[in-house]
């Protein structure tokens, strides 16, 4: 049966490919009333299809307008979605993994916004997830920029959820989309001031340590002066995170980095790779196991199988330096 002609036909592997694409689908379908289906989804990924947070992405926006869909499961590479109309309430979504739940945030705010009332909605999952957006990046940079287009939503975070364990909580209030607004991002004009936030859970001291770090580092490098606010968050599992906010005259930035476990600040650590003098090869190569005659299985005896080595390994590097014979050793 062929597809109807209102019907929008996406290209799951195109560009970057990745979840991103449908879950903007999602929001756009919601929004707009607009039907769509997509194929290849993440075709290019180590595990392709839908996974879990994607899955939970298309069943909660599915939730608020009573969406037809098709090919919702785990590892489904294509989609189909038609929507109904978004009704306004209070929802409660939950992401099984630690998948991030401010993606699944940024995918039902817009169609909720649509809506003459305004809305709630609980998210459980991870709040600092690796290649993706923290909480603290929505609700003191996101929010604040799409405040610009008219779109106000409330964020509050109830419980942080660090990668792997994930098991955050937030919670988000979305006001009606009334007064719709233009927003112009062509300059951002002089830089104002930049604001930092470290921020750390069942780590005592840490956060402390990464927002001193990161002014440190911030002045050394550019000369540049900041400020820093302190968060401990309640989490079931430790995490630390560091979010670096640049407020422009005409815009903002900003970044945010997770810290990784058993990473240090190493200092006056000797290298343990050797080093390649001038003069010949490292050290450690005379150190490894000799290499055999070609004319046998034998090693050479008499210890010149340690000079034969490291003579050997000299090939690359051109020939060896020759070296005086010395009167009363015998030679190999």
């Amino acid at each position: 049966m062929a597809d109807a002609p209102s019907v929008i036909h996406l290209d799951g592997a195109q560009g970057e490919g990745g979840g991103q694409i449908i879950r903007a689908a999602l929001s756009l379908s919601a929004a707009t009333g607009q039907a769509f289906h997509i194929t290849r989804i993440r075709a290019g990924r180590v595990r392709p299809g839908l996974q879990p947070q994607h899955l939970a992405a298309v069943r909660a926006v599915a939730m608020l307008c009573g969406a037809d869909v098709g090919g919702a499961f785990d590892g489904s590479p294509d989609v189909r979605f038609e929507p109904g109309p978004v009704r306004a309430g209070e929802f409660r979504f939950e992401i099984a993994t630690a998948g991030a739940l401010t993606l699944l945030l940024q995918t039902v705010i817009p169609p909720l916004a649509t809506v003459a009332e305004a809305s709630r909605v609980e998210v459980t999952g991870g709040t600092h997830v690796p290649r993706s957006p923290a909480f603290q990046y929505l609700a003191r940079h996101w929010a604040p920029v799409v405040a610009g287009l008219g779109l106000r939503v409330r964020l509050d975070l109830v419980r942080a959820g660090f990668y792997p364990p994930g098991g955050g909580e937030a919670r988000a209030e979305v006001q009606p989309w009334t007064r719709p607004a233009r927003l112009l991002l062509e300059r951002r004009g002089e830089l104002v001031a930049i604001q930092g936030v470290a921020g750390a859970a069942r780590l005592p001291g840490v956060a402390e340590r990464l927002g001193a770090a990161a002014r440190e580092r911030l002045w050394e490098a550019r000369r540049l002066e900041s400020t820093w606010e302190i968060v401990e968050m309640p989490a079931p599992s430790k995490g630390c995170f560091v979010l670096i906010e640049a407020v422009f005259e005409e815009g903002r930035a900003a970044f945010s980095l997770l810290g990784e476990r058993r990473v240090r600040r190493r200092r006056g650590r000797r290298r343990s790779t050797p080093r390649r003098s001038a003069r010949g090869p490292p050290r450690a190569l005379g150190r490894g196991r000799t290499r055999h005659h070609d004319r046998g299985d034998e090693p050479p005896g008499d210890g010149c199988g340690r000079r034969l080595a490291i003579r050997d390994t000299r090939a690359h590097l051109g020939p060896p330096r020759r070296r005086r014979r010395r009167r009363g050793r015998r030679a190999c």
